[in-house]
């Protein structure tokens, strides 16, 4: 039976946000998850930084404005 997604988007790509992408990762593997976490945006002040993190990362896609990225109908969760 597969989970239903969960929507993760993530604010920050520094030190911690390396640290929370590797948790978002692999949370399923040692957590038994009610849900599926996606790792579905990285939000960062600079375009070009928060889109080359959002790629080592594993993030699908990387946004600049975190006030759109809370309206979005596919982040259920924000982590800051």
């Amino acid at each position: 039976m597969s989970r239903p997604p969960l929507g993760v988007a993530m604010i920050g790509y520094g030190f911690m946000g390396a640290a929370h992408s590797q948790a978002w990762r692999v949370a399923p593997r040692f957590f038994d998850l009610p849900r599926e976490p996606v790792m579905q945006v990285l939000v960062g002040r600079s375009p070009d930084r928060a889109e080359e993190a959002a790629r080592q990362l594993g993030w699908a896609e990387a946004q600049t404005d975190w006030r759109a990225v809370l309206e979005r109908d596919d982040v259920d969760l924000v982590d800051i």
